[in-house]
């Protein structure tokens, strides 16, 4: 599943016991999303289908998140030379078509006192989704020497994925002993085709709003607001902070018990970095999404679901479970995955609200 389970089940156990401090229980008479009228089927639709076994899949446990997975390597870092950065092509967030190939390149410079050799490389470090790399190789070496105060453009093929989504790698500089670069993580951001079918359009009425960031014992955290559709228990998802030619994912997420049953919540994300980032420092928070959780009122989310795609997706089939499993007798129409299946009936079920949102801030 391509949802953190880890923050669903905390805040659903938030959620419940806010309620009964309250006094309020949770009611269903909440109404459903209605199905929304733009959506079309990006996959080719056929009467056909071919039934495709596929094991249930379960609700979540709480888990810790992880959205990244460090290639082998070592974890030394070496203060022997350093990096700035000068340009790059293909901005982040650039719009890139199903399938399309593209070169990504960064201009950097040597401002250390050492040469970097042709036994230098860019190491791909994290992607996200993990292990979705964009056809890009682990290691992409330096085509020439570099000496300090030079500067070289490093440039690498990649190819965007045939699914709709927000795509991240990071690479990092390594030297001859294979010590990481301080300072040289270097990425590409990219958006690809349109917002997941079966999700309900971004709204305008969605907003964020930057309270302010934080930093202290090697942990940056982000405060902000968003202004929801309602006051049911929307939740912000693919939450990634960009700070100091690092591109980080959050280690976890609260929500302010104050806002939590209004339409403006708060939030306050936390990112681990592996050095102290100097105060001035502007970054980036990037929310990809909003979507409610779906184990509140599952039987009826899975419902709307089933109503909803099967009409969009002829041949797409499944039936919904009881406690413990999201839907069981999942069939897929052909050219389309099991994977895909599941990350679109999740979207329906959370009524998923796709952004971005895009909040800009310096640390202070």
């Amino acid at each position: 599943m391509n949802k953190q389970a880890f923050l669903r089940w905390f805040w659903i156990v938030a959620l419940m016991g806010l309620a009964a401090c309250s006094g309020k229980q949770p009611t269903a008479s909440l109404p459903l999303p209605s199905p929304s009228p733009s959506m079309t089927s990006t996959l080719p639709p056929t009467q056909a289908f071919t039934a495709t076994p596929v094991p249930p899949t379960r609700s979540p446990s709480p888990i810790p998140m992880a959205t990244v997975t460090p290639k082998p390597t070592t974890e030394t870092y070496t203060d022997e030379t350093a990096i700035y950065f000068v340009s790059e092509t293909i901005p982040d967030g650039s719009q890139i078509a199903p399938g399309q190939a593209f070169t990504k390149s960064w201009k950097i410079g040597n401002s250390g006192p050492g040469t970097w050799t042709t036994d230098f490389d860019l190491f791909l470090v994290s992607s996200n989704p993990e292990n979705e790399h964009l056809g890009a190789p682990d290691s992409t070496p330096l085509l020439q020497e570099v000496k300090p105060d030079e500067e070289i453009e490093i440039s690498i093929d990649l190819i965007a994925p045939a699914q709709d989504g927000q795509y991240t790698v990071v690479w990092r500089l390594r030297n001859e002993r294979g010590e990481w670069i301080l300072g040289s993580d270097l990425w590409v951001i990219i958006r690809v085709g349109t917002p997941a079918t079966g999700s309900i359009a971004a709204e305008p009425s969605v907003t964020a709003t930057l309270v302010g960031a934080s930093q202290a014992e090697g942990e940056v955290s982000v405060a902000f607001c968003m202004q929801m559709p309602d006051s049911r228990a929307w939740y912000p998802w693919d939450v990634t902070l960009i700070i100091d030619q690092q591109s980080l994912s959050p280690s976890g997420s609260l929500i302010d018990p104050v806002t939590a049953t209004g339409v403006n919540k708060c939030f306050t994300f936390s990112y681990p970095s592996d050095k102290t980032i100097p105060s001035g420092v502007s970054y980036q928070l990037s929310v990809g999404n909003i979507g409610l959780p779906p184990e509140v009122y599952q039987a009826e989310n899975c419902a709307y679901a089933w109503q909803v795609l099967t009409a969009a997706y002829p041949g797409l089939d499944f039936t919904c479970a009881g406690p413990g499993f999201w839907y069981t007798g999942l069939v897929t129409p052909p050219g389309m995955t099991a994977e895909q299946a599941d990350r679109l009936i999740l979207d329906a079920m959370s009524s998923t609200i796709y952004g971005s949102w895009d909040l800009y801030g310096t640390l202070p």
